[in-house]
């Protein structure tokens, strides 16, 4: 059964996915045909071919013509879009866009096939590295897929824990030290002791533990070492049934808004999380639901558009950014064929991208432009990481999840008003004392990041329901049986 993301890309393909019927002559150099080249992009990958043996045709090596042909157009050849009564005016990014994502896919295409180097004749992509066209498609996300979530137990706790301790550290080397020394790595055999102990051991020898690609701030949980006040998150999550809370949610935007209350979770990490879990079947939400802009799809947006006329429409409208990325999404395949672009799209259904790519694929041509586009500043000018060819083989196979086969991923369900904002969420720390209080029997409760004169007075029903571990731990020092929750 092929995997479902959405009912448009299910059901029907997308005209713009087809093959185009137009042939360039690129063998001539001849680039008449095209509408831009400006952006350090080979302008034929629309013609891109094998021959019977796999390799490379004679049109697809000598093609692109000269450095500085390729440079050769500075203007963008779309015009006026409107979004939420807001007319942006794009630049030269907004068509390098919708090429880079055409030719970023083509690379993954040629990696796949065992085509040798290079997979590309940009001189930008052979230089740096970019993540791919669909998220889903990184190494990361593919590990995520095939290692962490469809190997071992498929209870729902089981599948959450291992999802969130991958997600702390985002770094298969640490998933892979952890599997080594403690595995099978399963929720009903953690002892965090264990799981700190071989962290700090390897944190004291050099290691690095958690990814480079974005913050992982630690929550301040009582401890001086991040790893083990991220144990202790993970922990907090494990207490709060959050299966059950996202089997009960309306919207994919309720549990944005519940992970995000807890401690050290910020919105772009919070939204990392999500989609590292959408790929189980813990829920089951259409990846059109939600988007949640990072720091770097806002910086693309803003050099696609102007960041004073983004910012000026943000300010009247909020989710704007939001609503640009879902008008890319609807209308990729105008502009795919607006451009004479052969997007071959997701897996042998041709997908096209969801909010998720697009949001995904903005903060790489953010890092793209800076080479391609230096007089459309932004907030960084160069490109951080090199692009160093793994020796490993290259899978010739990608793995889509399992879970995007579930019917209920076909149905939109947008949440109806603005993106949630955090709300604090406090976490019990420790239970000191015990009291009947006018409303029965309540506990002094401490609370982890602040100081004992933050200490309250809680009623137990509350706790019982919120923070039922503390309660029974208190309790079981005490000799005490804690009471049932009343409803």
């Amino acid at each position: 059964m092929p995997a479902v993301r959405t009912a448009r890309a299910s059901t029907t393909r997308a005209p713009g996915l087809r093959r185009p019927s137009r042939q360039l002559n690129t063998q001539e150099g001849d680039f008449s045909d095209l509408t831009s080249s400006s952006d350090g992009f080979l302008a034929d990958h629309s013609t891109r071919r094998l021959d019977a043996t796999g390799t490379r045709t004679q049109s697809e090596r000598g093609a692109g013509g000269s450095a500085t042909r390729i440079y050769a157009a500075n203007k963008c050849t779309a015009g006026p879009i409107t979004v939420k009564g807001h007319v942006f005016h794009p630049t030269i990014v907004f068509d390098t866009f919708w090429k880079w994502a055409t030719e970023r896919k083509a690379i993954d295409d040629r990696r796949r096939l065992g085509i040798p180097q290079p997979w590309s004749d940009d001189p930008i992509f052979q230089n740096y590295a970019f993540c791919n066209t669909f998220r889903v498609l990184d190494k990361l996300s593919q590990y995520i897929i095939r290692e962490v979530i469809e190997k071992g137990p498929q209870d729902p706790d089981e599948v959450l824990f291992r999802v969130v301790l991958f997600n702390i550290f985002t770094k298969i080397e640490t998933w892979e030290l952890l599997a080594d020394k403690l595995g099978p790595l399963t929720w009903a055999r953690y002892n965090r002791k264990d799981y700190e102990r071989v962290l700090t051991k390897a944190k004291k020898k050099g290691t690095t533990l958690y990814t480079g690609a974005f913050q992982k701030p630690a929550p301040k949980l009582g401890f001086k070492e991040a790893h083990v006040n991220h144990l202790c998150l993970l922990e907090i999550f494990m207490e709060n049934d959050l299966p059950g809370r996202f089997r009960s949610a309306k919207y994919l935007a309720e549990i944005y808004e519940f992970l995000l209350s807890f401690h050290s979770m910020g919105e772009f990490s919070t939204y990392q999380l999500i989609l590292n879990l959408s790929y189980t079947n813990l829920f089951n939400f259409s990846e059109e639901d939600f988007v949640v802009p990072g720091p770097g799809a806002s910086s693309g947006l803003g050099k696609m558009f102007g960041l004073s006329k983004v910012a000026a429409a943000k300010a009247q409208s909020p989710d704007i950014e939001e609503d640009i990325i879902r008008w890319m999404v609807d209308n990729q395949a105008a502009q795919f064929e607006r451009l004479g672009l052969e997007f071959t799209g997701l897996g042998p259904d041709r997908l096209p991208m969801e909010l998720v790519d697009v949001e995904h694929a903005l903060c790489e041509v953010d890092k793209y432009s800076r080479k391609a586009h230096p007089g459309i500043r932004g907030k960084s000018t160069e490109i951080r990481n090199s692009f160093k060819p793994s020796a490993a083989i290259y899978p010739s196979t990608i793995v889509l999840p399992k879970a995007w086969q579930h019917p209920d991923r076909k149905v939109t369900r947008i949440w109806p008003g603005l993106r949630p904002t955090k709300e604090p969420r406090y976490v019990v720390s420790r239970i000191k004392a015990d009291r009947i209080g006018s409303n029965g029997k309540e506990y002094l409760v401490s609370w982890f990041g602040y100081t004992d004169n933050d200490d309250t007075w809680e009623p137990e029903a509350t706790l019982l329901q919120d923070a039922r571990s503390a309660v029974e731990e208190y309790l079981a020092s005490s000799g005490s049986e804690p009471r049932r929750p009343t409803t």
